[in-house]
């Protein structure tokens, strides 16, 4: 006759802990996101991403939002689109690039965010242009154009052009102004 089989090992407290780690970081708000729309709102950012992750496309967005930016250069008085894709090359989001990625999830609410971006852009602009004129203000526009579900879009989708039925300035930025202040 055999030795009985020695009896399974005790769970270690890390592996627990890793465990009960995961059940509140991604399983409950996931469960969460499956009963209400998504996360609730008081987690974390990253916890609500991740909970959101396996809850895509509950519901049809209304709208699609876009943003712009526009340059104002030394000596001149009027705004002009700045080229997007010199600034932001890569497109790690389908059609839409990181700038439009951050203005969805940070810029648009935070001024403080917007001042920082408009001092890189001046900068990035310099790097990129050093023989025309600097940039000394710059401005942020957004717009949204709503999707018909009787007609969805198809295709490549493209920003419409900026017209002032369309978009509204969501602040300006006098670079000329002492450091630490922006103007809207």
């Amino acid at each position: 006759m055999s030795a009985p089989a020695p009896a399974p090992a005790r769970p270690l407290r890390r592996d627990v802990a890793a465990a009960l780690l995961v059940l509140v970081v991604w399983v409950v708000p996931i469960s969460q996101g499956a009963i209400q729309a998504a996360p609730a709102t008081w987690w974390p950012t990253v916890v609500r991403d991740l909970g959101s992750i396996s809850c895509l496309f509950r519901h049809r967005p209304e709208s699609v939002s876009y943003f712009f930016i526009q340059v104002l250069r030394d000596g001149r008085r009027e705004w002009e689109p700045i080229d997007e894709r010199a600034l932001f090359p890569m497109e790690p989001f389908g059609y839409r690039s990181r700038f439009d990625r951050f203005m969805e999830r940070f810029g648009a609410k935070h001024e403080a965010s917007r001042l920082d971006l408009a001092r890189w852009v001046a900068a990035r602009d310099r790097e990129l242009n050093p023989t025309r004129a600097p940039v000394v203000a710059v401005r942020f526009l957004a717009g949204a154009q709503k999707i018909d579900p009787a007609r969805p879009p198809t295709g490549h989708w493209q920003k419409p052009a900026p017209t002032p039925q369309t978009v509204r300035v969501l602040s300006s930025h006098d670079l000329r102004v002492t450091e630490g202040t922006g103007g809207r």
